[in-house]
């Protein structure tokens, strides 16, 4: 598959810490990558990087083989046009209710579109999501899924082509995280690129065609699932055996990686 972001020798320090170290990878379009790795390692700071959120100190972003520094204002508005972002603390405006927040990416972007169908197409998102019943609340008076289902829901509201998820599933209940599994399994059944950071079993099984490993702002192995998944660097054994080992119950065809990477371990 052609690469739709790669980020070439990347380098980013945030608060006197050097977060990614010289960063080359490619993210294919009409696939699904995961990012893994320890907690820290620089995960969500080289998601936010590959989707322009932050600008690396160096080095460059390539969208569809241009680089995003030398974007236009109005080119780099239509390319978020087209995707959506789904943070980890679900970011959602604190003064706004649920159903402005779902409204605003499609005012702010499309503000011709017609309150009428502004409102269409929020409540079918809210019914997808199961919270009609919260449409006129703030994010306080939601449960951490509600809002993380809610903050799901606004990145998808404008039908995207690409989306970057942050920890879609971490630290919401039962109910909730089934919710955004079967969003983000329609998403790939419609070959939406997807760029993950997870830790989840289930769903690096259930998404990842390729996988970049990272440590320390480095990385360690990136490719197609099945390339990476039997590398031989003792490191990105023990990452991925101490999330994939539990996706055992999802997919039997990740058990080839536990015996290698047990052992690597012990």
């Amino acid at each position: 598959m052609p690469s739709l972001i790669a980020l070439e020798d990347v380098q980013l320090v945030l608060g006197g810490y050097q977060a990614l170290r010289n960063v080359s990878v490619e993210f294919p379009e009409g696939g699904s990558s995961v990012i893994m790795g320890p907690s820290g390692c620089g995960k969500s700071t080289l998601l936010k990087v590959a989707a322009g959120l932050i600008p690396p100190d160096s080095g460059r972003v390539l969208f569809r083989g241009e680089d995003i520094a030398w974007f236009s204002d109005r080119k780099m508005t239509e390319m978020r046009k087209r995707n959506g972002f789904v943070f980890q603390d679900a970011a959602l405006w604190e003064n706004k209710t649920i159903f402005d927040n779902l409204a605003l990416p499609i005012q702010v972007h499309f503000p011709k579109v017609p309150a009428s169908e502004v409102k269409e197409r929020v409540v079918r998102a809210l019914e997808r999501g199961g919270l009609m019943d919260s449409m006129a609340q703030r994010p306080a008076q939601l449960s951490g899924g509600e809002r993380k289902i809610a903050s799901f829901l606004r990145a998808m509201i404008l039908e995207p082509k690409w989306v970057f998820l942050d920890e879609p599933t971490m630290s919401v209940d039962h109910e909730a995280a089934s919710r955004i599994l079967e969003m983000i399994r329609e998403l790939k059944a419609r070959a939406c690129t997807i760029i993950a950071v997870t830790h989840e079993p289930e769903l690096t099984s259930m998404i990842a065609d390729h996988l970049v490993v990272l440590d320390a702002g480095v990385i360690l192995a990136a490719g197609p699932f099945d390339s990476v998944k039997t590398e031989a660097d003792p490191r990105v054994r023990s990452i991925l055996a101490r999330v994939l080992g539990q996706a055992a119950a999802y997919d039997a065809d990740l058990l080839s990686l536990l015996g290698g990477g047990a052992q690597d371990e012990g």
